[in-house]
């Protein structure tokens, strides 16, 4: 689905709700070629497949598969991208070895925002989704704050993972952040169960509410579409009230 010229939001997967938390990933096409980001599940990559076919491009024209973090449901699909499209794959140093199968995921962290409404979905998740496991590929080139990537700015958003990543596309004021920021359960930065750093989370949230957002692709839950800044502004105050 186009949620803003050349921004295409996939899914949600199906058994999402209790395999990944309604999770969402994106597909951008700036002209020059498409850019993913995040992946889902290893066997979610027909989404991408299927929404690539249906804007009239090929496999091939993907350019860029870029992940935000190393947990499965954002990345466990990128395998087969990068087979059918031979697209390099992009993270941060820090995420590289789990992205590559040679770490284990870090576990959640025990000290949710809104535990009884977030952290059942996740242990369920873990339990049905075996989220610990996906078919790791290498990271072909790590990226940190003040890279690009086609038209996209690369943001160190610490928080959620050490080594989470934004992105950024200014022309078209897009922000797909991962789970840096996220819309469901609720509207919080880095996804309340999950989160290793809450600290940093917040701190990162206050740096995104500085860009200029009109489009935010979350990792989880509706993506919005217009007044972004202002929703990032709004939940940065609300936390220093």
């Amino acid at each position: 689905m186009e949620i803003a010229p050349g921004i295409y939001e996939i899914g949600p997967r199906q058994g999402g709700y209790f395999k990944a938390g309604y999770t969402k990933a994106f597909l951008v096409d700036d002209g020059e070629g498409l850019a993913v980001i995040d992946t889902f599940y290893d066997d979610d990559a027909q989404l991408f497949l299927d929404e690539i076919a249906r804007i009239g491009r090929s496999p091939r024209d993907i350019k860029h598969i870029i992940l935000t973090h190393g947990h499965r449901g954002h990345l466990g699909g990128m395998a087969t991208l990068k087979r059918v499209s031979g697209a390099p794959i992009y993270g941060h140093k820090w995420e590289a070895d789990i992205i590559s199968g040679d770490r284990p995921m870090q576990n959640p962290s025990l000290f949710a925002f809104n535990p009884i409404q977030s952290w059942p979905i996740t242990t369920i998740g873990q339990l049905v989704g075996r989220w610990n496991q996906h078919e790791g590929v290498p990271v072909d080139q790590l990226i940190d704050e003040g890279d690009k990537v086609g038209p996209l700015e690369v943001l160190y958003t610490p928080g959620h993972t050490p080594g989470h990543l934004a992105f950024y596309w200014p022309e078209r004021k897009a922000l797909f952040t991962g789970d840096a920021f996220v819309t469901w359960p609720s509207i919080v930065p880095g996804w309340d169960s999950t989160m290793l750093n809450e600290p940093e989370s917040w701190e990162t949230l206050d740096r995104l509410a500085t860009l200029d957002v009109e489009v935010i692709g979350p990792g989880h839950g509706d993506s919005i579409s217009e007044n972004g800044s202002e929703i990032l502004k709004t939940l940065a105050r609300k936390r220093r009230a």
